[in-house]
């Protein structure tokens, strides 16, 4: 009876240690995906600073997407009021959705879109 007790806390102890194994491995691979600004590299962090500054890391990155998401949204709605101008033969000079006027593309649609190649519904069969 004192054999089965001891084999089946090994077996326990074995587990458990293969559990807190894994934690303090990804805890260690969390702590790679951190920017050095998140971590104090004078001090070797520990697990709860560790997980403390992925959660403000991940926060970071949640509204970095929100504020990304909505730039985009911005953008298109401008480029659909631009295209909407142009296939209703309005004149050169379009508004932005921010009330602003000029003909094409103003400088900060350019400087977004880069050298993204843009394709609107032209009549030249999609070739620019």
């Amino acid at each position: 009876m004192n054999e089965k007790r001891r084999r089946r806390r090994e077996s326990h102890n074995a587990v458990e240690r293969r559990r807190r194994d894994n934690i303090n491995e990804k805890i260690q691979e969390l702590s790679t995906l951190l920017p050095e600004i998140y971590v104090d590299s004078a001090n070797k962090p520990n697990k709860g600073v560790i997980l403390r500054k992925s959660v403000d890391y991940i926060r970071h990155l949640q509204q970095l997407v929100a504020s990304q998401t909505n730039r985009n949204q911005e953008l298109e709605a401008q480029l659909q009021a631009r295209n909407q101008a142009a296939s209703n033969g309005a004149s050169s000079r379009t508004e932005d959705v921010n009330g602003n006027t000029g003909s094409g593309p103003g400088p900060q649609l350019q400087q977004d879109f880069g050298m993204m190649r843009i394709v609107s519904g032209g009549s030249n069969g999609g070739q620019n």
